[in-house]
Formats: C-alpha cells, structure tokens, sequence
C-alpha cells in the first residue's frame, strides 16, 4: 500500500489518484513520493481494464513543488542532472500511456506540480480563488527541471510561457484557462465529475482556435505563425533577452538558461528537449546564486513560526485585530492604511491638518483605483474599502482600536504626547505601537502607563511596495503584544522580522554604517557616480549616493546623528554631509541633492556638490573593489554586531531585513549568508588591510574573528 498515493478505481475502470504526502500540510514531489508515483505508473500499465486515470490531491493545495530540502542537499552538477531526469522520465511515462490521463486540481499547483498536469492528457481545474497554478523554480536560482521549459512552450507558445517561466508568478486559474494551460474550469464540487468525462476522452491530434473571440483570433493566428518561423523566433528570443539583461543586469544565471532551454528545446524533440532541460538544471542547482535564494525560502519560512505565538493564542485564541486606528495622515500613515484595508480592516485615520487627512485619502482611492484599473479588483471592493476608512482630525472612537500605530515624524517628545494621550482614551486590549525608524521605544514609552503595551512597528516607505516590518521589542513589552503584531504584519502580507530595541534597531543601524562609509569614500573625494556604480554592480538595486538622495539628505542627518551619539568611536558625520545638508538640499523631494533632477527625474551628479564639500581634485584612482569593500564590509560588519549584541536573535532575521528592507543582494542571500559564501576568514582579512588606511571603524567583531579562527560558519547545515 502507498503512504503517498490513496487509489480509488470507479465501476467504470477509471483511476483517481490521490496524492497525500504524510505528515506535511503541502504535497512536494520527494524522493519517496515519486519512487511511488512510478510504482503507480508501472500497475497503470499492467492492468488493461484501466481506461483512464486522474491525478488529484487530498489537501487544500495540489502540489506545490519539489522537495527543497532534497533540492538543496545536491552537491554536484552530475547529481541535478540525474534528479532532474528522474522526475522527467516519469513524467515521459505518464504522458506516454495508452488511457487519457487527467490533472484535477485545486489550489495551487506550482512547479514539479504543473509539470505533472502538463503531462496529462487534460488538465481541470477548480474555480475556486485560491486555485492558481505557476513556475516559480526562477525564484530559487533554478529552471523547471521536469518538463516546464519544454510543455509549456508547446503548449501555449513561447512569449506566454517565457512569461511565466522568467517571472516565476502565480497565474489565476482564469487566466491559466485563457493562456491555454487549463481545458475546463469547474465549481470545485464538480471538479471530479468533469475529470471523469475526460479521463474518458482521447485529445485530438490538432486543435485549432475554435473557441476563441474574432477579435482576439488573428492576433493568436498571427503570434502562432511567428513562433513556428525561426526569424520569427529570432525576434522573440531578442525581446526576451533584453528584458532579462535589464532585470537581472547579469547577476542571475538562472534567466538566461532559461532562454536556453526554452530556444533550444523548442527546435529539438521532446526527448532531447527534456535532456536539455536537465542538463542546464544540474549546472544552476549547485550554483552561489541557487543556494542564496533557496537559502532565503528557508528563511522566510521559518520566520512564519515565531516563538511568541502561544502568548497571543492563549490571551486571543484565533481572533486577529479587526479595528487599526493610525495617528498621522503624512505618506507613511496613508501607506499603512491602505496595506491594512486591502485586508479589510476597519482603519480610522487621525491627524488635525486637514489637508494632510485630505491627500491621504486621495492617495488611498488613486491606491485601489489603480487596482480597478488592471482588474485586480471589482468596482464594489474600492467602494467597500473606502468605507472601512474613517478619517478625522482627532482621535475620537480611537477607545474602539485594538492597534493603535503612530505615523508622525521623527520627534520624540510629540510621540511621548501622543502615546499619554492614547492610554487616556483605548481599548481594553489596546498595543500602541510607534513607527520610527531610529528613535529607541524605550524612549517612547518611558512615561506610559502600561510599558509592556508599547511596540515598535518599522514600516518601510513605500509601505504598499516594500515587503518588511520589523517589528522591534522592549525588555518591557509583553509577549501577548509581540505575537499581535507579528501576526497583523503577516497578515497585511509583509515579511516579518523581530528585532530588540536600541538605536537604530538592526535595519537603520546597518544601513547608517553602510551609507555613512558611503560619504566618507565621497568626502574623500571618490566621485558619486564611482560609488554608485561599484555597488550597483555588486547587486544593490540603487547605489547608496543615489539612496540617501531618495531617504532624503535631512532624514539621513538626523539618522547619523542619533547612531553618533550612540556608536561616537565607530561613526561620525562625514566631512562636508553638514554644509550640504545646510544648503538647503533634500534630495528627490525638492530636486536638490547630490544628482539633479529634471520633472522628477534624475540626471548627472550634481558638480556643485564638490565645491560644497570642499574637493577642489577628484579622486578617481580608487578601486571598484576598495568602493565596495568599505561599503559592503561596514554593513556586514554591523549586522554581525546586532547578533552579537542580541539585536538579532537568529541570522535568518538579520538576512529577511537586508534583503527584504535594504536592497542588499538576494543572490548573495543577505549579510550572514554572504560570509558563510566567502567564509568569515576572507572578511576578517580584507577588514584588517583596511585598518592601517581607515582606522578602528573597520576592526572586526569579535564574532567574526572567532568564526575566521574556528573556521565556523552561521548555517553549518546548508553547508
């Protein structure tokens, strides 16, 4: 009997397969999962009475994948290679039987999971909002490994399944049927019925457009004859690799093997397509960049099971926070409101300029109008989102709120005033929570009633865009609090991470030290767009000149001045930032920085920031690698000091914040991840060879000077 697969055979000689993987909530394709899956295939085939067969799921998901952690335990480029072959040729096998074979599926069938429907004879799905179906393998540094880059092109052509392929994203069971990828969409209480009558039916050699709008027949008719004409293909593959080299602007190999194996493959058979495919994927899976990313799955997985959860499960059982109510109308506080009502919350909004109240709920309908606009939502949900929103110029009916999040700016004194004014008026379960991005909470909540009530929230601009919260704890604050706030986060959608207080938390605090070195590499005379480009080119999405002009020059005095004040012999505003910031420049916000900008748009660096400073000559003979060594190896250096310290409570928080709050490289996996690459030993050596020019700031932690000597590493068990 099968601890994988429950089968069930009908009185008229169909077979549902039922795939349960035990012990786990999700299907994934592992090793023992798919040894059974061939025993099936091989009774399949030895029983004549068998007519048809379908390939469903016991969970609420049909399979979401392959294995990662077998995934992740391959070593060699030989031993992808023959994974990959081994879940092809099943997969052969399948597609290769005698009898219709049908994928029945509801929810989320993704990777090794479209593989298998993609090998069926039919594929049905449910209709249900939760059913999607995707690729997502690009996300890990991986290419489909079973078929994916060879099915799919046949299937429903090349620019459609490139989009899916180089994208990695979920497809909407609706949109799948359009694509071509789905034949039928049912109700989910149909779902079998309808894989019954077509488990029955044998799929006709040719298909044509039948079912299609005149309107949209040529242009299918016309991209079909392009596809099939290899100039025509020429053209796609030219597209196709330009969006991929402005995307990925070369750090991610993964994109361009894929183009191989879906160019390539298209022009050979099936067979010797599917070895293609796996051939390419054993040379990714073993690669730094496929390692980084998967190593970033695990770690916003693990996030997802905090230690606080049984605090808030044993005060709230499973209630989650219904009612939010925000202080402060600015940009950050409109942008918490809308990531909370497309939850549907019920969110009040306070703040006594009325204007401000005014642009913020502007910015909220032109937020869910947009969503209407690309019909990722119906006319009806903008107006029942709208109304979940109640602005005002006070914080009446705030008694009802049972998370209160204040939005002003960076003053400590008007946040003590607010939270006193808070505790006068709350609900009885009330969590007051401060979004700000360097003040310490224990500042904030020095004179609160209830200490243990207070929390910081560290929303990230723009909230709408930006995936993290950190979410930032006091010795005070209670555990109940915590899981509150962990879980409204994660419920908004966000990546969550829990840091202890202190200045700057573990984000501001890292980024501080790595935009600090930034100016001092530009008061030192290395031009601005030297700087940028060498950590561009390391992998940060923008370089940190152009980032302190987007934070803005007067936020980033204020940070730098409270980190002085608390880190003094690490730390320093650098010479010449002062004047600059006294000039009158902000950055973006009013088109004065470092770069000038022209209706919004940056231009070239901005020569007169050089006479500001003081820099009468250039100083161009720095290298590309020193520019990133003393940017890269402060940032690093600080995160390791925040677990050190016990900022951090575990290295996965610190990577989930640089990549997801900081833009530091995914491919590298974040700062933790990266010295297990390197090894800590090569960054102690590089940070002592910049002692005798630069001085302590660049002396390492002691944590990282005892990982050198051990020769430790801060995840042994992805090594």
């Amino acid at each position: 009997m099968s601890d994988y697969w429950i089968i069930e055979k009908s009185t008229d000689n169909i077979l549902t397969a039922y795939f349960d993987t035990p012990e786990k909530e999700v299907n994934t394709l592992g090793e023992k999962a798919v040894r059974e899956l061939d025993r099936l295939i091989d009774k399949i085939q030895s029983d004549p009475k068998i007519e048809g067969v379908i390939f469903t799921s016991k969970k609420k998901d049909f399979v979401v994948g392959a294995d990662i952690d077998e995934i992740n335990k391959i070593k060699t480029v030989e031993q992808g290679v023959e994974a990959s072959k081994a879940l092809s040729e099943i997969f052969l096998r399948i597609e290769n039987l005698k009898v219709p074979t049908v994928a029945a599926i509801h929810g989320q069938a993704l990777g090794g999971g479209l593989e298998l429907a993609l090998a069926c004879t039919w594929r049905v799905a449910s209709n249900d909002k939760r059913t999607a179906v995707g690729l997502p393998e690009i996300q890990l540094g991986l290419i489909p490994g079973a078929g994916g880059t060879q099915r799919l092109p046949r299937l429903i052509g090349l620019e459609k399944s490139l989009d899916m392929i180089l994208s990695g994203r979920r497809v909407s069971a609706k949109s799948a049927e359009k694509y071509g990828v789905l034949d039928a969409l049912v109700p989910q209480q149909q779902l079998l019925k309808q894989a019954q009558i077509l488990a029955k039916k044998k799929r006709p050699k040719e298909w044509f457009y039948t079912d299609l709008k005149p309107s949209n027949l040529a242009k299918e008719l016309f991209t079909g004859a392009k596809e099939k004409n290899i100039l025509g293909r020429r053209v796609v593959y030219r597209t196709a690799k330009k969006m991929v080299d402005e995307k990925t602007k070369g750090h991610y190999p993964a994109s361009y093997k894929a183009l191989d194996a879906v160019f390539e493959g298209y022009d050979l058979s099936l067979v010797k397509g599917l070895e293609l495919e796996s051939q390419l994927f054993g040379q990714l899976v073993v690669t730094r960049e496929s390692k980084s990313l998967i190593h970033l799955f695990h770690a916003t997985t693990s996030l997802k099971k905090h230690k606080y959860k049984a605090a808030g499960k044993e005060k709230f059982g499973n209630h989650k926070v219904e009612t939010i109510g925000i202080i402060g109308a600015g940009f950050m506080g409109a942008g918490i409101a809308n990531v909370s009502l497309e939850k549907d919350k019920v969110v009040r909004l306070s703040d006594p300029n009325k204007e401000s109240v005014s642009r913020a709920l502007k910015q909220t309908r032109d937020y869910f109008k947009k969503q209407v606009d690309r019909r990722k939502i119906k006319s009806f949900e903008l107006q029942k989102r709208l109304a979940h929103l109640s602005p005002s110029l006070t914080t009446s009916g705030f008694s009802k709120c049972e998370l209160v999040i204040e939005a002003v700016f960076e003053d400590l004194k008007l946040k003590q005033r607010i939270l006193a004014d808070v505790e006068k008026n709350c609900h009885e379960d009330y969590i007051f929570a401060t979004n700000t991005s360097a003040i310490p909470i224990s500042k904030i909540a020095a004179h609160a009633k209830n200490p243990e009530r207070v929390i910081g929230l560290h929303f990230f601009s723009p909230v709408e865009k930006m995936p993290l919260l950190e979410v930032v704890v006091t010795d005070k604050t209670a555990d109940w609090v915590t899981a509150r706030s962990v879980e409204f986060g994660q419920e908004i959608g966000k990546q969550v991470i829990v840091v202890k207080d202190g200045p700057g938390f573990y984000t501001t605090r890292a980024l501080s030290f790595y935009l600090n070195e930034a100016a001092n590499l530009l008061a030192d005379g290395v031009p601005i767009e030297l700087i940028d480009q060498a950590l561009t080119d390391f992998g940060f999405p923008v370089g940190p000149i152009t980032l302190i002009d987007e934070v803005g020059i007067d936020v980033g005095m204020h940070v730098l001045t409270t980190m002085q004040e608390s880190f003094p012999d690490r730390i320093g505003t650098p010479r010449g930032l002062a004047p600059i910031a006294d000039s009158g420049r902000m950055g973006r916000k009013n088109n004065k920085g470092f770069y000038t900008y022209s209706n919004g748009k940056k231009g070239s660096p901005d020569e007169a920031i050089y006479e500001i400073i003081g820099i009468s000559k250039k100083n161009d003979a720095v290298s590309e690698q020193e520019i990133i060594d003393r940017c890269l190896l402060q940032f690093v250096n600080e995160s390791v000091r925040c677990l050190e310290e016990s900022v951090l409570t575990n290295p996965y928080d610190g990577d989930v914040g640089a990549v997801f709050g900081l833009g530091f490289p995914p491919f590298w996996g974040g700062p933790f991840k990266y010295v297990d690459l390197v090894t800590a030993r090569d960054v102690v050596e590089r940070m002592n060879k910049l002692v005798p020019k630069l001085g302590k700031r660049f002396k390492p932690c002691d944590t990282l000077i005892k990982y050198a000597e051990q020769n430790k590493s801060f995840y042994p068990e992805e090594q």
